[in-house]
């Protein structure tokens, strides 16, 4: 990274998440001796910042600067500034140990001198100010290190400290104070003498009053109470109750730090409580016991521990009986009394002036902890349930802890401790998946653990093997004891569930998704929605169903496997078989209610079967909305229908959906899917269901530039309409040919065929496929410069898709009479007709649909040399493109902005553009664009005055230009010509 885009980069993390206006940027660059292309050159340095950014969406161009959007601790900057104010938080609060931790961390983050290799200018103001935002946060570490006791340590680290900022009285306070509690008082004065010399004789000054403050305080002797002991605690059983602490804990560190907010201020009264809640196996008690132990220090009145047996197959631990082993433990052996409430009454008291941690390990109900929480005391409880306990927080102040499965990262780092490694034995791949199969749960993770430890990469790669192929619970389970295993502790919670919850867990694990709503749970189960909600919330509450911010359910990989299992061995073949039917005639029903709203174009050839209980989707954006909800699971479930030879649900649910799938540039999803559908609808001898995903699949490997087998297979589906004999598709089907030729370069041929298919639209009277032909014959109009011809076509027909409320058909329209007007000079009206198109696409939400608009807004900003205002325009086209990973869309955006780098003086970097797009997208079989990349290149290279090397790329332009038959040929012919070219 060069000095520049180094300035440019700092100066937007400085001002994170706010607009850096233009002119500030060119001014860091230049200062005041601007060069006459720095606008266009800031836009170059930044098109280079955001090419080295992981996330380049997050630098934003707006009409009057540039904004890096960064989240909560996403630089450097921003920890420092968390850690340090976290840090003065600790401090005052005298939690000195937790304050000198967090400024060390924050000092960490620094490597060099602020702002180092950035503009000198810069570094002298924002670095300067940096620099004494660390100044501050080093004399808060000494103070929070003086305050732990510290002193002798900190003597040298001050004593340089002073050398280099001589004019900081602090620093030279806080040296005086380390010599003093260290016992070396005289030394402590000769450093004041010196300050003192200093200042008057260098600045003519006095010192200031702090200072001289400490001064008399050292003469006085009253600072040695700093370094004398508190007294005594009078002597009493500190009972030490935490079990082992676990060895080789990982990560948790979110949940560590939440924890720490418990810890008891100096003087504290106030009794507060955790609850740390999780599904079985995640690590809830093993988090607790690290933690406890960690902080042990904290607490010198001893720890209380207690597993209450709330989900256990032994008795759950009452109330009463918990606090008599509680009160045993506070050492009240010989008095404690018989009643619930006496014995809660003697609890309390006897806390009421210990520092003591308590853990209520393994609770059921808020009803069995409830008489076990301290009343006024520092004392700190920390309860652990499989249940959320949400009552409690009726009664008490409860921070709760929710406990998910281990990061990735986490996980992997867990399982190499375990085996005993240091990760440097065993395929990274294989422990990776490894982790991945054990669901990332720790319980499982360490049961693998316990199998494998010390294990040769062989036995490793068996083992994954199995868990892949084989149940994962048996895998999982140590023969010599199953009931530590992962089944035993889900059997445990499943038994403390009520029937009705108990069922519909059991069918969970039937539906084929990886997450659903509550209307597809109650189809699924047979319930009134009612009747799902509260079984629901049950399975919720106990951790066995997970339930997002946008309230869609899931499980936890190993607790679906464990959910199969219960509906295999509880549910009937005719009640599984029902099940899953009414899933998916309600999936396929609901998903072609959707698209009725979001793509009205589509007229299915074949009819669904209404059912009951469809969701809610009055208009278009309730049903985009519950398509992208339903995305993944459709997917899946499409996966599903046809792998149990449930064909028609599986081709059927895919041909409605299709479209959604390509309009949200979802190809992964569409090429997985279609193909399975295509083998269903073959299995089921449904020739026209083939015929019609043939074609979808087309349309998608067009998005991928793969120009010639879209034509090959929109060309096999009109074959099978005519075998069909089904003239209305087969006119359809020569609709989606001539489209075909047009993208590969074939725009007379395009033209000849739609013509047919127009002429088979009429004599069946069918208006709407006439003006869709219509529509693409525009395109091929546009492309011989037959521009008469296409706007009368293309008004014709955005007349017509307005009135019938057509509006993606609208919007495309809309796009096409914009590019035609900017090609006949007329530019207002160009821009007119593309503020439409994008106001039309914020009800759509199309990417393809943005890019192409954003792409020809700046092309007609160029041609009125707006320069500033079309590279913004290029520059959320490529961004958008390259965030679908779309190569066709990002070649147009890159040549596009060739094209305005060019018209604006800037030959070298359209030069570099044009040679992205052949290097990067060679294989994009799009001639069209080809043409265009040749010819930028060569009049790019013409301008830098390289007339011979523009040859080869002027030739090949006008090859293809030729062969399309397109006017451009003899434009670029006479062009070579002026430039002595023959």
């Amino acid at each position: 990274m060069g000095p520049k885009q180094r300035t440019l980069l700092a100066l937007l993390v400085l001002r994170a998440n706010q607009v850096v206006s233009h002119d500030r940027l060119v001014s860091a660059l230049w200062g005041t001796r601007i060069p006459p292309t720095g606008r266009r050159l800031l836009h170059n340095h930044l098109w280079s910042v955001r090419r080295l950014l992981s996330d380049g969406e997050a630098l934003v161009g707006t009409p009057t600067g540039y904004t890096l959007r960064l989240p909560p601790g996403a630089s450097d900057l921003d920890v420092f500034t968390t850690e340090t104010a976290a840090a003065r938080t600790a401090l005052t609060g005298g939690d000195f140990a937790e304050a000198a931790e967090r400024f060390g961390a924050a000092l960490a983050l620094w490597r060099g001198p602020a702002l180092g290799g950035t503009d000198p200018e810069l570094q002298a103001t924002e670095g300067a100010a940096l620099t004494e935002l660390r100044t501050a946060a080093l004399i808060g570490r000494i103070e929070a290190d003086l305050a732990c006791g510290r002193h002798s340590e900190l003597v040298g680290e001050l004593r340089l400290l002073i050398a280099e900022h001589p004019l900081n009285e602090e620093l030279r306070g806080q040296l005086m104070r380390a010599l003093h509690r260290v016992g070396r008082t005289a030394e402590a004065l000769e450093e004041f003498q010196k300050a003192r010399r200093y200042f008057h004789e260098e600045l003519g000054l006095d010192l200031g009053r702090e200072l001289v403050e400490i001064h008399r305080t050292i003469l006085t002797r009253e600072d040695a109470a700093a370094s004398t002991s508190a007294p005594a605690v009078p002597d009493r059983r500190v009972p030490r109750q935490l079990p082992p602490a676990i060895t080789r804990f990982t990560g948790r560190s979110q949940a560590l730090r939440e924890l720490d907010d418990l810890l008891p201020a100096h003087g504290g009264t106030a009794m507060l409580v955790s609850a740390v809640s999780g599904a079985a196996g995640i690590g809830k008690t093993a988090l607790v016991t690290h933690w406890g132990h960690t902080v042990s220090d904290r607490f010198p009145d001893g720890q209380l521990y207690i597993d209450l047996h709330g989900y256990s197959s032994e008795r759950m631990i009452g109330a009463s009986q918990a606090l008599n082993r509680l009160l045993r433990g506070l050492g009240a052996d010989e008095e404690v009394p018989h009643s619930l409430d006496e014995r809660a009454a003697l609890y309390r008291s006897l806390l009421a002036d210990r520092r003591m941690l308590i853990v209520l390990d393994n609770a059921a109900t808020a009803e069995q902890v409830r008489p076990l929480l301290p009343g006024s005391s520092p004392s700190r409880v920390v309860i652990t349930s499989r249940d959320a306990l949400r009552s409690l927080s009726v009664t008490h102040d409860i921070r709760c802890v929710m406990l998910d499965v281990l990061s990735a990262e986490e996980a992997v780092a867990l399982l190499n401790d375990l085996l005993g490694t240091g990760g440097t034995v065993h395929d990274a791949d294989v422990i990776t998946e490894l982790a991945h199969l054990c669901g990332r749960l720790p319980l499982a993770l360490r049961l693998a653990g316990a199998q494998l430890g010390g294990g040769s990469a062989s036995r490793v790669r068996d083992f994954v093997a199995r868990l892949r192929e084989e149940n994962r619970l048996t895998v999982l389970e140590l023969t010599e004891d199953p009931s530590v295993g992962v089944r035993s502790a889900l059997e445990l919670s499943y038994r403390a569930l009520p029937e009705p919850s108990r069922r519909m867990f059991r069918l969970l694990g039937i539906h084929p998704g990886p997450s659903l709503d509550t209307d597809a749970a109650a189809v699924l189960a047979d319930m009134s929605v009612e009747e799902a909600s509260d079984a629901i919330e049950t399975l919720v509450n106990a951790h066995l169903l997970q339930r997002n911010a946008e309230r869609r359910l899931s499980m936890h990989d190993l607790v679906r496997v464990y959910a199969e299992e219960r509906a295999a061995h509880d549910e009937t073949p005719e009640e599984h078989d029902a099940a899953l039917t009414r899933t998916l005639d309600w999936y396929r029903y609901a998903t072609s209610k959707a698209m009725e709203h979001v793509y009205p174009r589509d007229n299915p050839t074949f009819s669904v079967l209404p059912v009951e209980r469809t969701p809610g989707l009055p208009g278009f954006d309730e049903a985009r909305t519950w398509l992208e909800s339903e995305q993944p699971t459709l997917t899946a479930l499409i996966i599903h229908a046809a792998a149990v030879g449930r064909h028609v649900h599986a081709w059927q649910t895919f041909k409605r959906l299709s479209w959604f799938f390509y309009s949200r540039s979802c190809l992964d999803d569409l090429f997985l899917t279609g193909e399975i559908a295509l083998s269903s609808a073959r299995l089921s001898g449904a020739r026209d269901g083939e015929a019609g995903i043939i074609s979808d699949l087309g349309y998608a490997k067009m998005f991928l530039g793969r120009y010639a087998e879209h034509l090959a297979c929109q060309q096999e589906a009109l074959e099978i309409w005519r075998t069909l004999n089904n003239r209305n598709q087969e006119a359809e089907a020569l609709q989606h040919v001539s489209y075909a030729l047009q993208v590969a370069g074939q725009p007379l041929r395009a033209i000849e065929v739609g013509e047919q298919a127009l002429v088979l639209h009429r004599e069946l009277g069918n208006r709407a496929g006439e003006i869709a032909m219509m529509d693409r014959l525009a395109a091929s109009y546009f492309t011989l410069d037959r521009f008469d011809e296409n706007v009368k076509a293309l008004m014709e027909c955005q007349k017509y898709w307005r009135e019938v409320g057509r509006e993606y058909d609208e919007l495309y329209c809309l796009i096409q009479l914009g590019a035609t007007h900017t090609e006949l000079g007329e530019m207002d009206t160009a821009l007119e007709f593309f503020q439409q198109a994008l106001l039309l696409n914020r009800h759509q939400g199309s990417h393809h649909a943005e890019i192409d608009t954003l792409t020809c807004i700046a092309f007609a900003l160029c041609r009125q040399e707006r320069y500033e205002e079309a590279f913004e325009h290029h520059e959320k086209a490529l961004t958008l493109a390259r965030s679908i990973r779309s190569g066709p869309k990002e070649a147009e955006a890159l040549i596009g902005l060739a094209n305005t780098c060019l018209a604006s003086g800037d030959p070298q970097t359209a030069l570099f553009h044009y040679q992205e797009v052949l290097n990067t997208f060679g294989d994009v079989n799009d001639i069209y664009y080809q043409a265009l990349t040749h010819e930028g290149m060569g009049d790019a290279l013409h301008a830098l005055g390289r007339s011979q090397e523009a040859a080869k790329p002027w030739k090949a332009a006008f090859d293809i230009w030729e062969r399309m038959g397109a006017p451009k040929s003899e434009k670029l012919r006479e062009r070579m010509r002026e430039a002595g070219l023959n």
